[in-house]
């Protein structure tokens, strides 16, 4: 009886709440009485409904959760609505946008808005399956890293002060040391076109045997170290204990012939398949004994920017298995080529090729995140006679297929002249040789013989800054801004003259009437305003940095990891996303009711663990229904914390009002104190302002 009486209180507030007069204003694009900055709406110039200006109790809090998750102050408020014009009124706002960007919550969602821009996510352990042990918490953690590498790079490059544009030629990365083992580890082990491997470690030691032994407690240092007698004897305690259902299968040493992939296996805590000369032959499995991989938990947290060039003549590249090594190096000297996005781990398996394909995906889905234009046939930009690379088939006189193929395939050379469809570096003479032109868009470029020299073509071709700008709009609101919007011109024509920086980017692209609805732009009149549900990404961090949360919805869990309920439920919501050959990214708008159920389930759990809870999580922010005073208190912050509506806001009486009487029904119907407050906390959580953004 308690679950029902409280499922029915939930909804029926969500009912009051969200179509009443001061929800509903919002949700047809407006706002509520008593914030418009102009009382009198302008006419409307595309004959839809009158354009109505937000006020800043509405674009203050949209553009604080937009970049960092948290509620606005009333101080933050009274900034930006005590200006005198609407030109002090954004420069005020720009003021704030400046501080917002100095906190840690900001970081966090750059961080998760580069990972998607720079399509480095929507990837898995499966993906690496080939190059990668399966097993254990310390694979859900090297994939963890490879997804957040570049982002964390942009975000470093950023606070130097480097441009955008660094992002398509940088040489360097920010890594951890498992990371470095992997880059390091995929140099030594080259997958081939033919899905061959070339192992130059094997190559070089013919001889060379790697021993595991459980007697001898020999220091990972000289193990790795080739001046020492240890070199390649590896101490593996339980060896001789290890396999409990073979026990012929345990010895106190076994051998094996120098292969990379049997040294990389060992540095997850491997011990790689052997047949043992018994009489018979014994065949014993691979086996994971986790507890002995060289790696440490700090191996996959620590940060740090590395500089990947290849090696000088005579020098030697860098030993995957020497951890020592790489917990202290700053440079990772490798001889395939890792310049740009398009070349990290992340976005080649997120964007596989194969001999049919032959990198036309992954050149195209280059274009797509640089430039924000695909290869989709309509592009009149000719290369002209013989380009290298042409598909000869599918380019004949009358194919169908020529205004994709002539763009593709001599921009697509340039990857398969560097990269094998393994993504090892390319051993196909003829390919090697074979370097591409750059064609897109109208942009031509016959002199590409690296990979730098494609990247730096992309970071010069006229459509990037457009193509960056757009992306943001995205972000901030869920659809496109009008290109021929001359606010838009203008944050572009801002953005170019800077010399692409990230922050005059953001810090105009915020503060301007495109993102805030202050003054009716010509994308306000051509597309109207776009409010959103708050989706994945934004209401998690929301929710984390109000609550005082750590990764409440573990969007930042490992890949592999066991969920909780909350991130079980989270991982089903609507979030921001890129499909194959997909210029505008996926961006759910509309409230369904999965969404609302699941952001229900999700506001119920937290709930739980924050009202009245024996073992809250450690540092989040907690409430009681001890006293009504305690009571009093927690309803506040509900309007003020958690939905971000300040004290002054015409609001904010009337949400705690709502609030109140939802909980004295409650007790009313006799539900405990507990449980009252608990639904009474659901039901702002499921509120307009948290639930969507722009209201």
């Amino acid at each position: 009886m308690k679950e029902l009486l409280h499922t029915w209180l939930v909804r029926r507030c969500a009912l009051i709440v969200l179509p009443a007069a001061l929800g509903s204003a919002c949700f047809l694009g407006g706002s509520a009485p008593g914030q418009q900055n102009n009382p009198t709406p302008s006419p409307s110039t595309d004959g839809g409904q009158p354009f109505i200006a937000d006020s800043p109790f509405v674009y203050v809090a949209k553009v604080k959760n937009l970049l960092t998750g948290l509620p606005p102050t009333q101080a933050e408020v009274d900034a930006v609505a005590n200006a005198s014009s609407d030109a002090s009124k954004q420069a005020a706002l720009l003021t704030l946008i400046d501080q917002w960007m100095t906190t840690p919550e900001y970081s966090s969602k750059m961080l998760g808005f580069f990972e998607r821009a720079f399509q480095q996510t929507q990837i898995s352990n499966a993906d690496f399956l080939n190059i990668i042990p399966n097993g254990g918490e310390v694979l859900n953690s090297l994939v963890q890293n490879i997804t957040e590498s570049f982002a964390r790079t942009m975000l470093e490059l950023v606070a130097q002060g480097q441009p955008v544009t660094t992002a398509f030629t940088t040489n360097q990365l920010m890594m951890t040391p498992a990371l470095m083992e992997l880059y390091a580890y995929l140099d030594a082990s080259q997958a081939e076109d033919n899905e061959s491997v070339i192992d130059s470690f094997a190559l070089a030691n013919p001889k060379l045997m790697i021993t595991l032994e459980d007697t001898t407690n020999i220091l990972p240092s000289d193990s790795a170290n080739p001046a020492s007698p240890s070199y390649m004897n590896w101490y593996f305690p339980g060896l001789s204990t290890l396999y409990k259902t073979a026990p012929a299968c345990n010895t106190n040493a076994r051998s094996y012939p120098a292969h990379s992939y049997t040294l990389h296996n060992l540095m997850y805590g491997y011990v790689q398949s052997l047949t043992l000369p018994t009489n018979p032959p014994t065949a014993c499995p691979t086996i994971y004994y986790g507890t002995n991989a060289q790696f440490t938990a700090t191996d996959f947290s620590n940060w740090n920017m590395v500089t990947i060039r290849p090696p000088k003549t005579g020098e030697s590249t860098t030993a995957f298995w020497d951890l020592n090594g790489l917990r202290n190096a700053t440079e990772l000297v490798i001889n395939t080529p890792r310049l740009g996005f398009f070349s990290t781990p992340a976005f080649q398996a997120n964007w596989q090729t194969n001999t049919s394909n032959e990198m036309r995906v992954t050149v195209n889905q280059s274009f797509i995140v640089a430039l924000g234009a695909q290869v989709d046939g309509t592009d009149p930009t000719n290369p002209g006679p013989n380009p290298p690379g042409l598909d000869q088939v599918h380019t004949s006189a009358g194919a169908p297929c020529v205004g994709c193929h002539q763009t593709l395939d001599p921009s697509r050379s340039i990857l398969q002249a560097t990269y094998s469809y393994g993504y090892g570096q390319q051993a196909t003479p003829a390919l090697q040789t074979q370097k591409g032109w750059f064609v897109f868009n109208g942009v031509i470029n016959k002199n590409i013989q690296t990979l730098g020299d494609f990247g730096t073509t992309l970071a010069t071709h006229p459509l990037f800054p457009a193509a960056w700008v757009q992306k943001l709009c995205y972000y901030a609101n869920s659809r496109p801004c009008a290109a021929d919007d001359p606010e838009f011109q203008r944050i572009v024509s801002d953005f170019t003259t800077s010399g692409f920086q990230w922050t005059k980017l953001v810090e105009d692209l915020f503060s301007s009437p495109i993102t805030t609805n202050a003054v009716e732009t010509a994308t306000a009149s051509e597309l109207g305003e776009v409010v959103s549900v708050s989706r994945r990404d934004h209401i998690c961090g929301l929710l984390d940095a109000r609550l005082n949360l750590v990764d409440a919805c573990q969007l930042l869990a490992p890949p592999g990891t066991a969920l909780t309920l909350i991130g079980e439920i989270a991982a089903g919501m609507p979030s921001d996303g890129y499909g194959r050959g997909a210029p505008v990214p996926v961006l759910p708008a509309q409230p369904t009711l999965f969404y609302r159920a699941g952001l229900e389930n999700v506001c119920e759990d937290i709930a739980n663990e924050i009202i009245d809870a024996t073992s809250p999580p450690l540092n989040a922010t907690t409430y009681s229904s001890k006293t009504q005073a305690q009571v009093d208190a927690a309803i506040a912050d509900f309007v003020g914390n958690l939905m971000g509506i300040v004290p002054d806001d015409p609001r904010s009486s009337v949400m705690n009002g709502m609030l109140t009487d939802h909980y004295n029904s409650a007790i009313a119907q006799q539900a405990f104190p507990e449980n009252a407050l608990k639904s009474t906390f659901i039901t702002a959580c499921l509120s307009f302002t948290v639930a969507g953004i722009g209201m």
